[in-house]
């Protein structure tokens, strides 16, 4: 049995191959047969037409270790953070800052975490956004460019590590830097709407896994809208870009 592959109009006929920065892009109309024990793997595997065989056909991935932390979720006493998911997104270096690919994953509580792409290609340079449900989006100082299919980011070591040092001290022994909490509503900016959202959720005694809990202890209350107050007060808003 053989492998017929079809790579941007060109044939090969080979029994296992691994391309390295390449899309397998085969069309409708098209076959792909890859024998038993074989594998055929890209970056970007495009499935258009037919795949038979035994073998293998995968993408390969690209994985982000990240470190950072929520404001809110995170407590200095103990120097460990309530455990949350986030999304991040990889952006192109360059005007219109296109999204290139974005993951979900959850940030432990030493607020790392390992966050699994499909499509960011070695060697290119790309932003890393962080997106939490009640925290402010933050943007990595500079793009940065993954290598062999990994890149570690530090967002916790300095506000300088954020798009226009966006971010505040949350820890002076370690020194810590955390994500503003408080942008409930999402709209990029900490204000009066976000306060009298949580103001409200507090007087009613609202519980569970609410944007308003901007602490993570699934209840919200004084400690809440303290912190949404105090960067409200600040303007607390994303910079990018």
């Amino acid at each position: 049995m053989k492998i017929t592959i079809l790579i941007i109009s060109l044939i090969i006929s080979i029994s296992s191959v691994a391309f390295s920065q390449s899309v397998l892009n085969y069309q409708s109309g098209t076959g792909l047969e890859v024998q038993t024990g074989a594998s055929v793997c890209a970056d970007n595997v495009i499935m258009n037409g037919t795949f038979t065989g035994g073998g293998t056909l995968c993408g390969l991935f690209s994985t982000l270790n990240l470190t950072a932390f929520m404001e809110g979720f995170y407590n200095s006493a103990s120097n460990i953070m309530i455990s949350d998911t986030v999304r991040v997104f990889l952006r192109n270096a360059t005007f219109p800052y296109a999204i290139i690919d974005s993951t979900k994953s959850t940030l432990n509580s030493s607020g790392a975490g390992a966050f699994t792409f499909s499509y960011p290609v070695n060697g290119v340079n790309y932003f890393i956004v962080i997106k939490h449900r009640n925290s402010i989006e933050t943007w990595s100082k500079t793009a940065q460019a993954f290598t062999g299919g990994s890149l570690t980011y530090n967002f916790s070591s300095s506000n300088t590590q954020a798009f226009g040092n966006n971010m505040k001290q949350i820890d002076a022994s370690p020194v810590r830097f955390g994500i503003y909490s408080g942008d409930i509503n999402q709209d990029g900016t900490i204000d009066a709407t976000d306060v009298s959202n949580a103001d409200n959720d507090a007087f009613s005694s609202v519980s569970g896994y609410v944007n308003t809990d901007v602490t993570g202890d699934n209840f919200v209350d004084a400690a809440d809208v303290s912190i949404v107050d105090n960067n409200a007060f600040n303007s607390a808003s994303v910079i990018s870009p």
